[in-house]
């Protein structure tokens, strides 16, 4: 299938806008990128339509549902350090608000990719049976949550229940849709750096580029011992490319898109980019790390995975698909996109730091 005109709900977040410019070299197709904020869009093309709006706005899904020949929903508020702190806005961000797109695209019978999350695997991998497995499987994995106290879970059951509305209509309806689940996608333009473009404690790649531009230490939530399956953000959109090209494999699947060969510790990956961001930065000191108790860093109601693994097999049945890039080729371009956007102005507040303590 080559589509005329594409809908990117979420253009502007960090995994749409790599996938902006990668369908249109894919499809040489129409985008309408639609975001509340689009400046980490940075691609220019005639072809992409720029829609500042919010998907809560039934005039936006009116408008979006009616032109496009396929719509991808990658709008979400997907920050742990929020799930337990702002409950019912990552709730209505991840369900609730989406409902009317979801609603529009099963009236129309329009083609609906959504991505939802590998966290509704919730705390670790297991069978039909409850007993524990290596991966996590879309078709066989039961999804265990924590306990309701625990208000890290609100942002994977809300995930899992728009599945579930979404699944429902593509059984006991007509929705031609696709559910991604994806595992730790990493690239440039990921999240933010605190004080700088955002507020708050960004993902786990920003923290620590922030950490080390600052020469400030890696915190390592309860040590850093969870495990993580990292993949670049350039496997996800050649991932999502072929997704959209196969709407007969692809119609009612859920897929695991990810790279289980990056398995790695998050202390490891502290360690890692600590050396990447050393070789290009030979004058910075010397990395330093600390622990810290997930209550410390995230607030009470934390609770976690402690390792994350897909199961890609469906994936790379139905697309033909294998992820490429390994750790230690994306870290070196990831630093250096963190140095280009944040170095000046990073450099300039740890001077003006320095001025006031010598002052």
């Amino acid at each position: 299938m080559t589509p005329k005109r594409i809908a990117v709900l979420g253009a502007g977040g960090f995994l749409g806008s790599h996938l902006v410019p990668g369908l249109i070299a894919r499809f040489g197709c129409e985008i309408d990128a639609v975001d509340i904020d689009l400046r980490k869009l940075e691609y220019e093309d005639s072809r992409i339509q720029r829609i500042e709006a919010s998907v809560e706005d039934p005039a936006l899904v009116a408008e979006v549902t009616r032109r496009a020949d396929v719509v991808l929903s990658l709008t979400a508020l997907c920050n742990p350090a929020q799930y337990s702190t702002i409950p019912l806005q990552v709730i209505a961000a991840n369900f609730t608000d989406l409902m009317p797109l979801v609603s529009a695209c099963a009236e129309k019978r329009l083609r609906l990719i959504h991505f939802s999350t590998a966290e509704v695997y919730g705390r670790r991998a297991l069978d039909r049976s409850g007993a524990p497995t290596t991966a996590m499987s879309e078709d066989e994995s039961c999804l265990l949550m924590g306990p309701v106290h625990l208000e890290r879970w609100t942002y994977a059951c809300a995930k899992q229940l728009l599945e579930r509305v979404i699944w429902a209509h593509g059984q006991h309806g007509e929705l031609p849709f696709t559910l991604i689940r994806p595992f730790n996608t990493i690239g440039p333009r990921m999240d933010f750096v605190p004080g700088i473009d955002g507020d708050g404690t960004p993902r786990v790649l920003a923290c620590f580029l922030a950490a080390l531009m600052r020469g400030e230490p890696l915190q390592l939530v309860n040590g850093g011992s969870q495990r993580r399956a990292f993949m670049s953000a350039n496997d996800m959109v050649e991932a999502v490319s072929r997704v959209v090209a196969r709407p007969r494999a692809c119609r009612g699947q859920i897929l695991n898109l990810g790279n289980p060969d990056n398995n790695l510790s998050i202390a490891e990956l502290a360690r890692r980019l600590a050396s990447a961001f050393s070789a290009l930065n030979p004058q910075s000191p010397a990395a330093r790390f600390e622990s810290v108790s997930a209550d410390a860093f995230y607030g009470v109601g934390y609770d976690d995975t402690e390792e994350r693994i897909p199961d890609i097999r469906k994936a790379g049945r139905l697309l033909d698909w294998q992820p490429r890039e390994a750790l230690s080729s994306m870290l070196p371009g990831i630093v250096e996109d963190y140095m280009r956007r944040y170095g000046t102005q990073v450099a300039a507040e740890r001077s003006a730091i320095t001025i006031r303590e010598a002052s």
